[in-house]
């Protein structure tokens, strides 16, 4: 399994459990919910049912609107905005969502966000959110901070 696609569906399952989604209060969200909102963004990109199959089960997008996918639910996360960067605040707590806690490495997440935050995207928001999750999962890595598994 790809480490960037496990990423991007982290991000799904991270930020649905940090609860910055519409969801209700105390609606339970799990992964059924994180399909749920790839088959909203699905409908607002022109994805198929094959582009969300292949972010649920972890496989890399191989067309451009599934690239779109994924900065939809990065927008709805609110870890995009909608000028097509990173909003620190989300990324940080994503971070600490998607990473194992290890206090020793307690200012990594705002480390690794920072370092993402200044890498140059294209301006295609679907590439963008494409580049941002690949930095984000690189600079983990060079962090020390290990993916939890969800």
């Amino acid at each position: 399994m790809s480490h960037l696609v496990h990423l991007t569906v982290l991000l799904l399952v991270g930020i649905l459990c940090l609860g910055v989604t519409s969801a209700k209060p105390h609606e339970e969200i799990n992964r059924d919910h994180a399909a749920e909102l790839a088959n909203e963004c699905k409908a607002e990109t022109g994805a198929t049912d094959e582009d969300v199959e292949q972010l649920m089960s972890h496989d890399l997008p191989e067309r451009h609107e599934a690239k779109c996918l994924r900065a939809c639910v990065m927008k709805k996360l609110q870890i995009m905005d909608e000028s097509g960067k990173l909003n620190k605040e989300h990324a940080i707590e994503l971070v600490k969502v998607m990473s194992k806690h290890d206090a020793e490495k307690e200012d990594a997440p705002a480390e690794v966000v920072a370092k993402c935050e200044a890498i140059e995207t294209p301006e295609d928001h679907c590439d963008a959110a494409f580049a941002y999750e690949e930095c984000i999962y690189e600079q983990m890595k060079e962090h020390g901070l290990e993916l939890e598994e969800h």
